[in-house]
């Protein structure tokens, strides 16, 4: 189960679609409209001066908006669905329902572009947070925003009291956003600590003037030259060359462009031959330009519920076209994820999909004939060759495990629960893969292969077990594993958990996992269209259920796959080891497909597991695995933490000593994340993630968090750049001060240890220069991140742990 987000904008034109769900959970229980933050006087009386400077929209507002407020409604879902990533999402307004709440009946689409004015908007139910075409007070007392922000501005003091927000966040999923000025007016009265920022220090008394002056002038929008100016890409040949291949009329390559786009339309596309530009791909009304210089006409997008939903029907018409919609909107980073391409990988796309033999005898399966409305890509692309399938979703494997690391589906607050806090994931080489070998797998229909049901899923294990012992007797060998011919890093990802939401990054990272997968074709297309085609943010929870428990057995199924490399006689250990307490109950109804498997790996007998990581290390290759990991190394250096830390080389040594291990108890009372500006004392810092891994005797029931955690197993992992979309803390420190920080974290026994020790160098949500180490982060993330930045989510920032 998962949903298409797309694009969007920062002017009024067609908007980019919404982000992903986790800022709607993040963000504060009533979290009302919209996240900007007020200074702390009372302004009552509008400016008086008729002739006063109207501020603009692109120049004046958006940066407004972008600094201080999209870190909580810059996504689907966000507080009251307000968004304001751009003028569009602020003039739709908010709505009551949040898709993340419980709720047994299915809501409505919400992505910005499932309709195209504001009209049709207010006609579902969204409510204006601006007020228009009054006097000037009238447009200022009747603006929800202005309200918001002023009570903000009144309360949101640097040194406000942190507990009274806690109440709020607790009941988050519950709260019921005021629709009206005179109910929000009132809501305020009766708790005023709701304004805006909520629960974070208020805007500077220049940015609520600025505000105020655009509110009282009608509010106006872009000009029709800035979004000209904003909606122009710097390479239009470029942008054509690609709606080019995507728009080949023969119908395999229709079927392929379907194919891709069904696996990459949440992905932020950024095209080599035209730098500064990002884009969607989407299905559109109108075609692109031609070679002939006829301009290309406005995207009119086609905005399906599912990428498979057939938009012939939908939209109503005899053709649609892939066009590339070029995103003004500002980044978000729990939803930013890219896909590179330069103008060689159409060369590549066109020799993997069509240089080899199509099963089928003649080109079947164009758009009259290829089933739509079908969420099972075996059936639908059955045509297309299984090893083309397999290397697109292989070579490009961090894009597409992004679409469940950050789609909706990864940012609610249970679908998370079937994954665990750290694993590596590892692939099926093709040539040993029996899911190519034999697509089918003896079954009779391609219905088991997304049948989420228990039996289901035990009819496409045992074929898979038997596939296995017909196609592979003598076990796997090293070679088994895709090494991404040692040189694409896709070949090994990490995946990290943080709570309700989740990332992935390439190569070996944050020190030895707990547990590890071997992921082959079908159960990754089979994860995939679970999670990301087939996810629908705004059903009930019945089929969000499904997801999380269909979820568990695909997990189980990769975490044995990988069990299969090492001697039959420990996998079993490794398996009841991984997976404790009541999800004992669930191995036993999860059949251990080829778990009779011989293995031709050679493993230490001491530690199977550390040998055979370093047997699939030198089998990888630094290239594909990264550098050394210094910072979570498994054989930890001789230092000593009484000693004094003069350089980021010694930092590294020390902090290693505390990481990937559990000698201590600090790990336990940890939040999520942790963000550290560290400073060298001469102008210059680097940034470091201290990251949770928490261990629980099972992921297959929801309940997990309630009795089944195993803290003395949690570890930290540290990583030199920022990870992750949502943190929980920053702290910032100097280099001399790092060995006494590190020493007080060794020394962590109780949670008031550890509050006194981020009470010291942490920057709590009321600290008076919270927004300048926000921003600080944010200029860091562009610098050195670049395409991949976006701007950070504060919806769990600085929550007591109760909270968590």
């Amino acid at each position: 189960m998962k949903i298409a987000t797309r694009t969007e904008r920062t002017i009024p034109a067609w908007g980019r679609q919404a982000c992903r769900t986790a800022a709607a959970l993040a963000a504060s229980a009533f979290l009302v409209l919209f996240a900007a933050h007020a200074p702390a006087q009372d302004r009552e009386q509008a400016p008086a001066n008729a002739t006063r400077h109207i501020p603009g929209y692109t120049d004046d507002i958006q940066p407004i908006f972008n600094k201080r407020c999209i870190a909580c409604h810059g996504c689907l879902g966000s507080p009251c669905n307000l968004k304001l990533t751009s003028f569009r999402g602020l003039d739709r307004g908010g709505f009551g329902q949040n898709p993340y709440s419980s709720h047994l009946e299915s809501y409505a689409r919400t992505d910005l572009n499932v309709v195209r004015t504001t009209e049709e908007w207010r006609g579902r139910g969204f409510y204006p947070v601006l007020s228009r075409n009054g006097s000037k007070a009238e447009n200022l007392s009747r603006s929800m925003l202005i309200q918001m922000v002023e009570a903000g501005a009144k309360h949101n003091t640097p040194g406000f009291s942190r507990k009274t927000l806690m109440p709020l966040y607790a009941k988050r999923y519950e709260h019921q956003c005021p629709a009206t000025p005179d109910a929000l007016a009132a809501r305020i009265e009766k708790n005023p600590a709701i304004g805006m920022p909520f629960g974070l220090p208020a805007l500077t008394e220049k940015e609520v003037d600025t505000l105020r002056a655009w509110v009282a002038g009608n509010a106006p929008g872009p000009t029709g030259v800035e979004q000209d100016t904003a909606e122009t890409v710097a390479n239009p040949d470029a942008v054509l060359a690609w709606e080019t291949f995507f728009n080949a009329s023969d119908k395999r390559s229709a079927l392929v462009s379907r194919y891709i786009f069904d696996h990459v339309f949440l992905a932020t596309i950024v095209l080599a031959e035209s730098p500064g530009d990002y884009f969607k791909l989407v299905r559109s009304k109108t075609p692109p330009g031609d070679a002939a210089q006829n301009p290309p006409a406005p995207v009119e997008m086609i905005d399906t519920p599912f990428p498979y939903t057939d938009p012939y029907k939908y939209a109503g018409v005899d053709r649609f076209y892939y066009r590339l919609r070029k995103i003004t909107a500002p980044r978000v980073q729990k939803n930013h994820f890219v896909w590179r391409l330069a103008d060689k990988d159409m060369a590549h796309l066109k020799t993997l999909f069509f240089d080899r033999p199509w099963p089928g005898k003649d080109e079947r399966d164009g758009h009259d004939e290829a089933p739509w409305d079908i969420g099972n890509p075996f059936k639908v692309y059955r045509e297309i060759p299984v090893e083309a399938r397999y290397r697109f979703l292989l070579e490009n494997s961090e894009l597409v495990v992004s679409g469940i690391t950050y789609g909706p589906v990864c940012l609610g607050q249970t679908a998370t629960f079937a994954i665990k806090d750290q694993f590596w994931v590892f692939f099926v080489d093709p040539k040993y893969d029996v899911s190519v070998r034999d697509p089918k797998l003896g079954l009779e229909t391609w219905e088991t292969f997304m049948d989420r049901s228990l039996l289901g899923n035990d009819a496409y294990e045992g074929a898979y077990g038997a596939a296995l012992k017909r196609l592979q007797p003598e076990g796997y060998s090293i070679d088994a594993i895709w090494n991404g011919g040692r040189k694409n890093p896709n070949a090994w990802l990490t995946v990290l958990r943080h709570e309700s939401n989740v990332s992935v990054m390439k190569g070996r990272q944050g020190g030895i996992p707990r547990t590890l997968w071997l992921m082959d074709y079908s159960g990754f297309e089979r994860i995939y269209y679970d999670t990301v085609a087939n996810f629908a943010y705004w059903s009930g929870d019945i089929p969000k259920l499904e997801t999380l428990f269909f979820f568990n057995f695909l997990r189980q199924e990769f975490q044995d796959n990988f069990l299969l490399l090492l001697p039959k006689e420990v996998r079993e250990k490794y398996r009841d080891d991984w997976t404790r307490g009541i999800g004992q109950a669930a191995l036993a109804l999860e059949p251990f497909a080829g778990a009779d498997q011989p293995t031709q790996i050679k493993t230490s007998r001491r530690d199977p597991l550390l040998g055979l990581i370093e047997t699939i290390q030198e089998h990888m290759g630094e290239t594909v695995s990264g550098p050394p990991d210094l910072l979570n190394p498994h054989v930890k250096p001789r230092v000593s933490l009484d000693r004094p830390i003069t350089t980021y080389d010694e930092w590294v040594a020390a902090a290693s000593l505390l990481t990937q291990t559990r000698a201590y108890k600090f790990p336990r009372f940890l939040p999520s994340v942790i963000l550290l500006k560290l400073d060298n004392g001469e102008g210059h810092a680097r940034v470091y993630s201290l990251i949770a891994n928490r261990v629980y005797k099972t992921q297959d029931t929801i309940l997990f968090q309630n009795g089944q955690a195993l803290p003395q197993l949690y570890t930290m992992s540290i990583y030199p750049t920022i990870v992750g979309g949502f943190p929980n803390y920053f702290m910032e420190m100097d280099l001399r001060d790092a060995a006494g920080f590190l020493r007080g974290l060794r020394d962590v026994e109780t949670l008031q240890d550890w509050n006194r020790l981020r009470d010291r160098y942490g920057i709590l949500r009321n600290n008076a220069r919270f927004w300048e180490i926000y921003d600080w982060f944010t200029a860091w993330n562009e610098k050195h991140r670049g395409i991949d930045a976006g701007y950070l989510d504060l919806s769990y920032y600085d929550l007591f742990d109760s909270v968590y």
